[in-house]
């Protein structure tokens, strides 16, 4: 008898049973291999064996008479009507295979906290499914047990740390999310990404760097941005986990990616991540590297994957929109990398079998991620790095040196990928650029604005949420007239914010055009190539502070320049708070009211301040990964602390997914935006019906403020208690 693992759909037949268990132990065995190609000190047959059990028994339930009616197409329904994993768990469980069964467990539930579980067996279900157990197995037996080669149980348990079975299980969800999605025809058509082919591209990043030479390029900063990329792209350091203290201009974007390709070659690597503090740097990276780094007959697209923000979905629907790591060279922010590392969901976790043996590119490191996640994303760094193979750079102008407090464990001294020769040159050559003032005073936007309109142009001004930066845009778009004011942040599209970075460099050439200003949030503070004439920065943290001194008087232009930190009325209707900032703003205030001179030499002081502050939550977030708190660690490992979805904005693209049309995962990135649920409630957005999981924006958007043109208006409304029409 045929047994079926997929109903038929209006694009797809029926999938047979034995078809997709053996599709899943290929696919995620094929994963798996690759994976511990790059594992160190770690039992790779006994691993392999703990995948192929949890591959053959996943879907075991399935074969359940009552499940067989609906796959067969007998009967209809939503859901299968018995749950599915608890077959496998069972079986597995009384192999005692505790891991495999918990892969089997989570293949839709999501990874639990094995700390509070005192049987993964679904209570609901259990006296039916060990009754009828015995069938299961003997329909397995037949229809699958001939096509799989017998292998023996392993006889002891790998010690596998949570981080390990994060990296097993990816292989799982890929596998059966993969499959699932071919079998349905939602797959799209398969992309055969390019090898890294390190050596080669070190060669073509040389000729684009010396590309860029002019017959003018003879200044000294010049001759040592030259020096600091021949040393990077000489590196030799053996070391898994680097650092990088380059200041500011000193070209780390190319500099950097040299020296990775040189680790990479050297140890046979298979991918670069390149992980940025926020998404509006990252078109800015991934322009430069597609050009400096595409062989001849590759499309830079295809080398250089460009992730803005985190994009998966559980929905069998929506599977395929899911931004995976499979390109040779990944670059993403903070928030996406870091919440996969730290996540237990099916979906997320799909594409981290992708980084074990990668060199990993950690630009602002120090500003990466809040003091309180700062421990536990340590150890997961050091645990690759030991491993799985991977190489770690550290990269700032202001680097913190965090891993040397007690807080961090043992406290470590890590090699510098620059020379001591050319670091001193470098940090030599870095004058003093801007001075730091300091505004006490609460203002609200109105007296911002007017106070704005008399420093010395162009000002940027970085607040600490979207909110209030659209906010403040729009007040002072009444002072300095219409056109001269830009703003900047994660309520545009990324092909909003690539246009206005755009035009905010091209006014910037223009020394005489001084009458204008960009309000932006803090995606502007770091690796952003901009110098403004004056910075204006809410108080936020010493970090957020330096960083922005860096977008003012970058290259030394002006012999005086000014970084002011200011107070925001929070009773201003237009100013929120940002409560990520409590501790960190506070520390900053007590130097100024100290008169402490503002430099990179405090970063240490402030953030071992904030580490201690907030030891109670980096305390239990190790604690609970020790103890394989999956989704406790999920819940509390939060980057950016908010409820949002996935929102598209782009009438066209709505319209094609209204309609049905097949698209992907880069189209919906580029034109779609994050918000918080409660705006997407307040104003009514729906969520599609083609792709669970993707909300259709129908409210007002602006190139100017993006999805805040609709939440203004909205506060504006309910303040004024009318609309006018």
């Amino acid at each position: 008898m045929t047994y079926y693992a997929r109903s038929a759909s209006d694009t797809a037949l029926r999938q047979t049973y034995l078809n997709h268990v053996l599709h899943v132990l290929v696919r995620g065995r094929c994963y798996l291999r690759k994976v511990l190609h790059y594992a160190q000190c770690l039992d790779a047959k006994a691993i392999q064996r703990i995948y192929e059990l949890a591959a053959e028994y996943h879907d075991l339930g399935k074969l359940d008479d009552e499940n067989q009616k609906i796959l067969v197409g007998d009967k209809k329904a939503c859901r299968l009507p018995i749950p599915h994993a608890d077959a496998g768990v069972a079986h597995l469980l009384a192999q005692d295979a505790f891991t495999s069964a918990l892969m089997v467990v989570a293949h839709h539930a999501g990874l639990p906290d094995c700390n509070a579980i005192d049987d993964m067996r679904n209570k609901k279900i259990q006296q039916h499914v060990d009754n009828v157990l015995q069938e299961y197995l003997v329909r397995h037996e037949t229809s699958v047990r001939p096509n799989i080669l017998v292998k023996k149980q392993p006889k002891d348990r790998p010690d596998l740390k949570p981080p390990d079975v994060r990296v097993l299980f990816s292989c799982l969800t890929h596998a059966d999310h993969g499959d699932a999605a071919r079998a349905s025809t939602e797959e799209p058509g398969r992309l055969y990404h390019p090898k890294l082919r390190a050596s080669e591209r070190l060669v073509a990043l040389r000729n684009y760097v010396n590309g860029l030479k002019s017959k003018n390029d003879d200044t000294e900063r010049n001759g040592l941005r030259t020096a600091f990329f021949s040393a990077c792209a000489e590196n030799l350091q053996e070391s898994p986990i680097t650092i990088c203290d380059a200041p500011v201009g000193t070209g780390k974007t190319t500099a950097v990616m040299a020296s990775l390709l040189s680790t990479a070659a050297r140890h046979n690597l298979r991918r670069i991540f390149v992980i940025l503090p926020f998404t509006n740097i990252i078109s800015q990276s991934v322009r430069v590297y597609r050009k400096a780094l595409a062989l001849p007959g590759e499309r830079g697209e295809d080398v250089v994957a460009e992730i803005h923000h985190r994009a998966e979905f559980e929905d069998v629907a929506s599977r395929k929109l899911t931004a995976l790591w499979d390109a040779p060279i990944v670059v993403t922010t903070a928030v996406a990398f870091f919440e996969t590392l730290a996540s237990a969901t099916p979906s997320t976790l799909r594409r981290l079998q992708n980084l074990p043996g990668s060199a990993v590119f950690l630009d602002e490191a120090h500003a990466m991620l809040p003091a309180k996640l700062l421990p536990l994303a340590w150890q997961w760094i050091q645990h690759a790095a030991a491993c799985w193979s991977c190489h770690w750079v550290l990269a700032s102008g202001s680097l913190c040196h965090f891993w040397e407090m007690e807080e961090f464990g043992d406290a470590i001294r890590l090699p510098n990928i620059i020379p001591i020769r050319e670091r001193d040159k470098l940090h030599d050559f870095e004058v003093v650029r801007v001075r730091h003032s300091f505004r006490p005073n609460a203002m609200n936007l109105d007296a911002l604005a007017e106070w704005l309109v008399t420093l010395g142009g162009p000002v940027i001004v970085v607040l600490n949420t979207v909110h209030t930066a659209a906010a403040a845009a729009q007040v002072a778009e009444a002072v300095f007239g219409e056109g001269n004011v830009l703003h900047l942040s994660t309520s545009l599209t990324p092909g909003d914010r690539e246009t206005t970075l755009a035009l905010v460099q091209e006014r910037l050439l223009d020394r005489t055009d001084t009458k204008w200003c960009l309000f932006a949030t803090s995606c502007v503070e770091a690796g952003v190539d901009l110098s403004f004439r004056t910075g204006v920065r809410e108080c936020a943290s010493l970090l957020s502070l330096l960083q922005l001194s860096g977008r003012v008087n970058r290259n030394s232009e002006d012999n005086e320049a000014d970084v002011w930190t200011i107070i925001l009325n929070a009773n201003d209707s237009g100013v929120t708070k940002n409560p990520a900032f409590d501790i960190s703003s506070r520390i900053l205030r007590d130097f100024f009211d100290q008169n402490t001179t503002i430099s990179p030499a405090l970063c240490t002081e402030a953030m071992l301040r904030e580490v201690r502050e907030s030891a109670n939550i980096s305390t239990e977030l190790v604690k609970q990964e020790s103890v394989y708190g999956f989704k406790t660690v999920e819940k509390k490992f939060k980057v950016i602390e908010d409820q949002s979805q996935l929102a598209v904005v782009d009438k066209q693209l709505i319209e094609k997914i209204q309609n049905f049309e097949n698209i992907s995962w880069r189209e919906i990135q580029n034109s779609s935006v994050r918000i918080r649920e409660k705006i997407l409630r307040k104003l009514n957005i729906q969520e599609s019906r083609r792709y669970p999981g993707v909300f259709l924006w129908t409210a007002e958007y602006s190139p100017f403020l993006g999805y805040m043109e609709a939440v203004l208006k909205l506060e504006k409304i309910d303040e004024d208690g009318f609309a006018l029409i």
